[in-house]
């Protein structure tokens, strides 16, 4: 036949059991190569981040998000859950009367009771509404399937990530919040280290103290950092005075001249006594203190 495609006749010569092989290698070939998130990467990298960063995000959140985006911010940072603490937290946990709530360990897969401010539970009370089980956060979708499913913790990310973002402050996750929780718990409020772990759930006091290590707040290695370069380069005014009477009888005329190395500019100058700078290295090309010195002459 003249319009016979001999193309047609390729395919029909494989056989079935190839094509299912075909199939099921581009399956796992997508498998392996869907990456994902490896826990020891984040155990080594340190949490550098302004404290008002954090506070930012939370106070957006508040203002322009819906109530459930609110508490994903909120319930990490007043209690530190975990994300996917987040995602299976029931109604049917919560003691809105005694103010506590139990949470499934995402770790220990054992529901673990922990307190809870009065204006999260209001939050959560008018999120929930007239409902009395199922979860608390549940899918903001069409799909009537999802409607009573748990969410998962790219769900929570996803959103977190986009507040974040829109707050301005970019490179923030649910993650911080937990750890932001432990930092100002014991660097802010000065809370006891024993309570943070029990609410934490970690197993040894160790396991807390690397935690809360873990977060450093910007604002206090700024303060720390102000502090050391604020202090005079040279000696104390005080510690040369009770040096001058040394000097004096080893027949050195200037007490701060002492301090001098020989590689200093700062050799034989008049104002070595009571200037703040010196020495300077020879180095240095010139000195400000003595400029203005000329001018005024």
């Amino acid at each position: 036949m003249s319009h016979f495609n001999s193309s047609l006749s390729r395919v029909q010569e494989c056989s079935s059991s190839e094509i299912v092989k075909a199939e099921i290698k581009l399956q796992v070939t997508f498998t392996l190569t869907n990456g994902g998130y490896h826990a020891s990467e984040w155990a080594n990298e340190p949490i550098i981040i302004r404290r008002r960063d954090v506070e930012h995000v939370h106070d957006y959140a508040r203002q322009n998000c819906s109530p459930r985006d609110y508490l994903f911010i909120r319930l990490p940072m007043k209690i530190g859950l975990r994300t996917g603490e987040l995602c299976t937290l029931r109604i049917e946990n919560i003691d809105f009367g005694d103010r506590t709530f139990f949470v499934l360990d995402s770790k220990k897969k054992e529901l673990y009771p922990l307190p809870l401010d009065m204006l999260t539970l209001q939050l959560i009370q008018d999120l929930i509404q007239n409902r009395l089980e199922g979860y608390v956060f549940s899918h903001v979708s069409w799909k009537r399937k999802k409607k009573d499913r748990a969410l998962t913790t790219g769900d929570v990310w996803h959103v977190v990530k986009k507040i974040a973002e829109d707050a301005g402050v970019p490179g923030f996750n649910p993650r911080v919040l937990r750890h932001y929780f432990a930092a100002n718990w014991i660097l802010v409020e000065k809370k006891s280290l024993v309570g943070l772990q029990r609410i934490l759930r970690h197993k040894t006091l160790v396991t807390t103290s690397v935690y809360v290590s873990k977060l450093v707040f910007f604002e206090d290695l700024q303060k720390e950092y102000n502090g050391i370069q604020d202090e005079p380069i040279a000696e104390p005014e005080t510690t040369l005075q009770k040096r001058s009477h040394y000097f004096s009888e080893g027949n050195v005329a200037n007490p701060r001249s002492a301090l001098v190395a020989g590689d200093s500019i700062c050799n034989g100058c008049v104002n070595l006594e009571f200037c703040k700078f010196a020495p300077l290295p020879s180095c240095v090309l010139n000195c400000h203190f003595q400029k203005l010195k000329e001018v005024k002459m």
